[in-house]
């Protein structure tokens, strides 16, 4: 009986961690308008989305005054962030209708548009104090539309309006949805004829 005791609660201590538990957040792809776009769709695109080293993770990160990216203590995205965001560009591109069909690759047929996005930033800032103030999202997209090649730029900041996760996480998600809602028109106007 002690023997069976002992091993009980000599196992105890492996069963319990010091850790805080994961806590998983979901981004969503924006909301689109009821109808669509109006216009006859825009050409075929075929999307590739990259992020700069650092971010290839699942873990929700703020950059620190120091250029230190630290994680949100045990906060993590569904997936690792490049997954993450193919996918909800993609999703978002086909709700828009703006385009005949989006597909995931990297290589276009001669009647498609390819899409080319790099995540450059997608993280919290860290103020003086240690807080964390805002999101920022950087975003280039390289177009390959009509025999010419386009780049572009989008920059979202939105400021963090409390000092939980959910604030930060929800900060994340309004820089995104920006991001998104500017995407398609950017889009269009670079390789429409």
């Amino acid at each position: 009986m002690l023997l069976t005791f002992g091993l009980i609660t000599g196992c105890s201590g492996v069963l319990e961690s010091g850790k805080p538990s994961r806590q998983v957040y979901m981004l969503h792809s924006p909301s689109v308008a009821p109808g669509g776009s109006a216009d006859e769709p825009a050409g075929s695109l075929v999307l590739s989305v990259h992020v700069v080293p650092g971010l290839d993770t699942d873990q929700v990160q703020v950059l620190g005054t120091d250029a230190r990216l630290l994680p949100a203590a045990n906060a993590r995205w569904a997936d690792n962030l490049p997954e993450v965001f193919t996918s909800i560009t993609r999703r978002y591109l086909s709700d828009t209708r703006q385009f005949k069909a989006v597909h995931v690759g990297s290589i276009a047929r001669p009647d498609e548009w390819l899409v080319e996005l790099e995540l450059q930033a997608f993280y919290g800032i860290q103020g003086g104090s240690g807080a964390t103030t805002g999101v920022e999202l950087k975003l280039e997209v390289m177009l390959r539309c009509n025999g010419q090649q386009h780049i572009q730029q989008i920059e979202k900041q939105t400021g963090v309006g409390g000092d939980t996760l959910a604030s930060l996480v929800a900060a994340h998600q309004k820089a995104l949805d920006a991001a998104m809602q500017e995407l398609p028109g950017l889009i269009v106007q670079a390789c429409q004829d």
